[in-house]
């Protein structure tokens, strides 16, 4: 992946207001409504976004990398630091 050991080592950090997840990738996509942290918002986030609603990442066939939820073929983009407990889609409060 193009970037990823210049993202991967960043020591800028980009986090969420709302949970304690904090990210070095610059690629991320971060879902504001379950928190969950994904590779990129073109495979990731989309893909756990079904009808308007936040789906379960592996339940669309994501896994977990270093926190970051990635499709088949890529790899975490960089660092999570911080990240929750992935027990399942966490909702917004």
């Amino acid at each position: 992946m193009a970037g990823r050991d210049v993202d991967y080592d960043r020591p800028i950090l980009l986090g969420c207001g709302r949970c304690d997840v904090q990210w070095t990738a610059l690629t991320a996509a971060h879902c504001p409504g379950c928190h969950e942290t994904f590779a990129g918002v073109g495979t990731g986030f989309d893909a756990h976004r079904v009808d308007g609603r936040c789906v379960p990442p592996a339940q669309v066939g994501l896994r977990l990398d270093g926190g970051y939820w990635v499709a088949a073929g890529e790899r975490a983009p960089g660092k999570i630091l911080r990240a929750p407990h992935h027990s399942g889609i966490r909702q917004a409060g």
